[in-house]
C-alpha cells in the first residue's frame, strides 16, 4: 500500500525574530494554517525536520504547541515523525512526543533520518483504523 508523506521544516511553522527568539503566538498560528491547508481528515503522514533549527522553547511552550496539535486532531490523526539533532532539541521533541501520545496521537521523535522514515513507512504505532483521538 502506498504511503503519502508530507515533509515540512520547522521554519514552515516556527517564526523566529531577528533576535533569535521564537514568536510563539505566530508559530501557533502557522501550525493552525498547516492544519487548515488540507481538508480533514488528512491522508498523509507528517515528517517534520528540525535539524536546522535551534530552539529556546521552554517546556511550557512545547506543551502549548502539543495542545494545538490536539485542537486540530482530525488533521494530525496520522503518524507524525519529528527529526531533530541530539541534545536539548531532542529532549524537547521527546517531551512533545510524550504530550502528544498522552492525547492519543502517534508522534515519535528521532535523531536518525532513516529510522524516522522506516517508522513512517511501517504499520507500527498507527492508531487503530486511523481513528482520530476523541476531542
Amino acid at each position: 500500500m502506498a504511503t503519502k508523506i508530507k515533509i515540512v521544516t520547522a521554519k514552515d511553522f516556527l517564526e523566529v525574530t531577528p533576535d533569535g527568539i521564537i514568536n510563539l503566538a505566530t508559530s501557533k498560528q502557522l501550525l493552525i494554517d498547516i492544519a487548515k491547508a488540507d481538508t480533514p481528515p488528512a491522508d498523509y503522514e507528517l515528517f517534520v525536520d528540525f535539524r536546522d533549527t535551534q530552539s529556546d522553547l521552554s517546556i511550557t511552550d512545547v506543551y502549548m504547541l502539543a495542545g494545538e496539535l490536539f485542537k486540530h486532531g482530525m488533521t494530525f490523526r496520522r503518524k507524525v515523525a519529528l527529526l531533530v539533532v541530539p541534545g536539548i532539541n531532542f529532549d524537547r521533541a521527546h517531551f512533545f512526543e510524550t504530550c502528544s501520545q498522552n492525547q492519543g496521537f502517534s508522534v515519535n521523535a528521532f535523531t536518525d533520518y532513516e529510522k524516522a522514515m522506516r517508522w513512517i513507512l511501517s504499520d507500527e504505532d498507527s492508531p487503530a483504523n486511523n481513528a482520530p483521538p476523541e476531542l
